[in-house]
């Protein structure tokens, strides 16, 4: 019996009918004309999005383009010692020298 007075209760207006919890808990705020209408909110959104654009772009260029990710999965000797004697700065204001700095590092 008492049981069944809650599933009575989950069919009572004040929950599903005009002016009940159910209407005013729907997301109503989350489409196209409450957008047009928060002239405000309109560059807070146009700069979130992009700005997750461009962070999911340049992750996709990091995981491309990096010396740090090996697609492959094969451990070869020329995939995993390609950079080994290369300079992998663009800019090297020390002037060092790459080409032997591999002689001091020691080998795994």
């Amino acid at each position: 019996m008492f049981l069944s007075k809650i599933m009575k209760a989950a069919d009572h207006p004040y929950l599903k009918g005009k002016g009940g919890r159910h209407p005013n808990n729907e997301l109503h705020h989350l489409n196209m004309a409450f957008f047009r209408h928060q002239k405000g909110l309109m560059p807070l959104f146009i700069i979130g999005f992009g700005g997750s654009i461009f962070v999911g772009l340049y992750m996709i260029r990091l995981a491309m383009k990096t010396t740090d990710v090996n697609w492959t999965k094969a451990k070869d000797e020329r995939i995993t010692n390609f950079y080994r004697n290369k300079q992998m700065k663009l800019i090297n204001p020390g002037g060092h020298d790459y080409t032997n700095m591999s002689d001091d590092r020691p080998v795994y």
